[in-house]
């Protein structure tokens, strides 16, 4: 998920926290394939963040 940018672990904490509540509501709304990508969105992330030192 890089974007050339450096992002601040808390920045990407929050990222993953917004990701996962709007996938939640996408859910709740009906919309499954938009949870999905949210999803999607928010493990890259985290995956980011696991990369980290």
């Amino acid at each position: 998920m890089s974007t050339g940018v450096t992002k601040s672990v808390n920045e990407i904490r929050t990222a993953i926290r917004e990701l996962t509540a709007r996938a939640d509501l996408a859910l709740k709304e009906g919309r499954p394939d938009d949870a999905v990508e949210l999803r999607r969105r928010a493990e890259g992330y985290r995956d980011e963040l696991g990369a980290r030192p």
